[in-house]
């Protein structure tokens, strides 16, 4: 039974009418006083030398403003990640560059009065380049003879290496009855974020820097220019408008170091909106790996030893990878006694690598799940029952973890998925002739509540208004998942106030609160527990002006939500009693604030079972029904949980099938530049989704909540593989399945 009149219920997003009607904002719907256009002339080679930039054709164009060179801007490097302060971050990476490290560096950026005029300004742009030899696979990157990409960090192309281990792995697999060993390969995948990267930036004064762009991390942004450019932060302002999805690829800076240096130049606000194309190979894309896995396991089916040797190609910039590397290692979720991880940052002439939806577990789940089932088999266990015969429980640890897991609910999980997969299969059958057969794959999956490094942050400032309405001010960024509607519910729940009285003011380095940004699944459960300390500090300082009030020490707030007052007999909602103190004979003004710093990153848990079908005459496969459900404590806004399970599966059915972005070695660059080439599932290549949540409850949460966003993602694709290994009998250790198999929609 739901204890919650406002939270764990169906709530419409507050901004969905706006999205649908056209009147939402984003930042290409921005526009400020002589405003110009701008854009990045970018580098086609994967590694050169610029030997000579030319203006002259671009200067006598019609509505040329001016153009930001390479050697204008700071001679300084930095990493653009929107992740806080961190040894594993190196710096190296320039707002521009003469020496261009992959396709779609950038080497100097252009302003025009009009898009029209821009385009023909860009084209009349003459560079000169003399190319060099480039690198853009791992096993490239790491043969002796290879050239280093980022000398002054490191003399190889391994930038760092991680390590992470508990026990004796040696004696692990001595005591093991079976050692099992495998390569899994993953591909660099891109986010396509329904809007592209934008900004737009004014530093027309050379004083102050106002910036409004889809970012996830306006405050790390915000440091990061304040060191990059010599400024005080307090002297840059990043305004976040609504936001068409990130799913990690706006966690860092992209255009805005150079926009901003080129408002600076030409004494304009400079608005620049990435192309598709440029957005495909020249922001940054999920992290190409290769990774080796040995188990060891007794005749009993208990794991006695794991190891693996994990490489991500982080193209030739670190940005986030070896943070994520970092993150990849805490994310083994079974109960194992000796465990040795191993994880290298390699760089390439690829296209840069960053922070996306999983942050490293996708890649090291699908080969790990993988090898859960295979052994599983070959062993003659049910696939499930193995998995958690061996998974921890609550009030144990992860391997080399330092918390125990504070909440548990896979179980559950799991035997739902189960009940639901005999439902389906008592109504279908499972086929199995001359023509076609079907099969169930199965994959378990965990993430974390905010940073698994435990640095988030949030902070909430809630505006008490005489009639008991609300504004809560909060720097958390939505990005198109639903946190400002799943906040205000919190807010409205610990308050005992409708919801309609709960208005929200959001990521605006000038006027919210301080938040670490929107990554690593932090909303529900950082921000969402500064939310629920703010409304704390609320009502203590109500309860405190009431007794000054009523001159009573025995005021309390009930568990109806409701001021007691017993020497006057009275109980007041909210609303009552911010009219009585505001309105009284002293006058008050009711403001509540806190922050949380997590001390915790509980983990959500997630089972999902696939069905697909093989055609054994056109070496073709089918899926049909995908099953996910989570433990993610209380599910806040039950709406946007399906919705997060959905858009999950949908993005883990890509990744699985089509998704790769495919590198010509001919040509020396990514060729899946655009979204005919680039293969994003559609809606008749999905398969009947079946989400659903279990009821649990997170200790540490706000109102038991944990998170669920990058969750969902994580099992989808070895899920599929394992169905379509099972009904194809092949075994596979790669994705994209379309590789070896042919791609029929679900759907005509």
């Amino acid at each position: 039974m739901n204890p919650y009149k406002i939270a764990a219920h169906k709530i419409p997003r507050h901004e969905s009418a706006a999205k649908v009607t056209g009147k939402a904002l984003y930042t290409e719907d921005l526009s400020l006083p002589k405003m110009v256009y701008g854009m990045i002339i970018r580098s086609p080679h994967a590694h050169a030398q610029v030997t000579h930039i030319d203006l002259t054709e671009a200067e006598k164009t019609e509505g040329y403003i001016g153009a930001l060179l390479p050697w204008e801007v700071p001679d300084t490097f930095y990493n653009c990640s929107g992740t806080p302060p961190s040894p594993l971050l190196m710096k190296d990476e320039k707002v521009l560059t003469t020496h261009p490290l992959c396709v779609g560096d950038r080497i100097l950026a252009i302003a025009a009065r009009t898009p029209q005029a821009l385009l023909k300004a860009a084209k009349a742009v003459q560079i000169s380049y003399n190319v060099l030899p480039s690198v853009h696979t791992i096993k490239d990157a790491l043969r002796k003879d290879a050239a280093p990409i980022q000398p002054h960090i490191s003399k190889n192309n391994i930038l760092a290496v991680r390590e992470a281990c508990m026990g004796d792995t040696q004696k692990g697999f001595e005591e093991a009855d079976y050692i099992f060993e495998d390569d899994f390969h993953t591909p660099a995948t891109q986010h396509v974020a329904m809007e592209p990267t934008s900004c737009i930036c004014d530093f027309s004064d050379g004083r102050t820097l106002n910036i409004w762009s889809n970012s996830q991390t306006p405050y790390q942004e915000r440091r990061i220019l304040a060191e990059l450019f010599q400024m005080e932060e307090n002297d840059i302002r990043i305004v976040k408008p609504v936001m068409g999805g990130g799913f990690g690829a706006r966690q860092q800076l992209h255009n805005q170091p150079a926009a901003a240096l080129l408002s600076k130049k030409i004494r304009r606000p400079v608005k620049l909106i990435n192309t598709r194309e440029e957005e495909m190979y020249a922001s940054v894309v999920r992290h190409e790996m290769q990774t080796h896995l040995k188990f060891g396991v007794t005749k009993q089916g208990i794991l006695t030893a794991f190891q693996t040797e994990f490489y991500l190609n982080a193209g030739p910039y670190t940005t986030h990878t070896p943070t994520i590397v970092a993150a990849a290692s805490r994310k083994f979720q079974y109960r194992i006694p000796n465990y040795l991880f191993n994880g290298y940052t390699v760089a390439t002439n690829g296209p840069t690598a960053g922070a996306f939806r999983g942050y490293g577990n996708s890649q090291l789940t699908f080969g790990r799940e993988l090898m859960m089932s295979r052994i599983a088999r070959r062993l003659h266990l049910d696939p499930v029952d193995f998995r958690l015969r061996n998974h921890v429980k609550t009030g144990e640890k992860f391997p080399a973890a330092a918390s125990a897991v504070t909440s548990c609910g896979i179980e559950k999980c799991a035997r739902r998925c189960q009940e639901i997969r005999r439902e389906i299969d008592e109504k279908e059958g499972l086929a199995d002739n001359e023509d076609i057969r079907q099969a169930w794959g199965v994959s378990f999956a965990c993430h974390g509540s905010g940073p698994s490094s435990k640095e988030g942050m949030s902070s909430a400032v809630i505006l008490v208004s005489d009639d008991g309405g609300i504004r809560l001010i909060t720097g958390s960024a939505d990005i198109g998942q639903g946190s400002e509607t799943m906040l205000s519910q919190i807010a409205a729940e610990c308050l005992g106030i409708p919801l309609s009285h709960v208005k929200i003011t959001a990521a605006d380095t000038g006027i919210t609160p301080y938040d670490t940004g929107t990554f690593g699944s932090s909303q529900t459960y950082v921000s969402g527990n500064a939310v629920v300390l703010a409304c704390q500090d609320v009502i203590q300082k109500l309860t405190d002006a009431l007794s000054d009030c009523y001159d009573s020490a025995d005021i309390t707030f009930g568990e109806d939500k409701k001021f007691h007052i017993p020497s006057e007999n009275l109980c007041l909602t909210l609303e009552e009693a911010a009219h009585q103190v505001v309105f009284g004979i002293k006058g008050a003004v009711i403001i509540g604030n806190s922050s949380y710093k997590a001390k915790e990153s509980p983990n959500p848990f997630a089972v999902c079972m696939v069905k697909a079908e093989y055609e054994k005459k056109t070496n073709s496969i089918i899926l049909r029904h995908v099953i996910e459900v989570v433990d993610v404590g209380t599910p806040i806004n039950p709406l946007t949980v399906i919705g997060q399970i959905e858009g999950g599966v949908a993005q883990g059915v890509g990744y699985a099938l089509t998704e790769a972005l495919e590198h010509s070695r001919h040509a020396g660059k990514v060729i899946s530049s655009d979204l005919l080439t680039y293969r994003v599932p559609l809606i008749c290549d999905m398969p009947e989704i079946h989400g659903e949540y279990i009821e649990n409850f997170e200790p540490t949460g706000p109102l038991g909540a944990k998170s669920v966003g990058e969750l969902t993602t994580v099992p989808v694709a070895p899920a599929i593989a394992d169905a379509v290994s099972q009904a194809s009998g092949r075994e596979i250790n790669k994705i994209p399945l379309s590789e070896f198999f042919f791609i029929k929609p679900n759907k005509k």
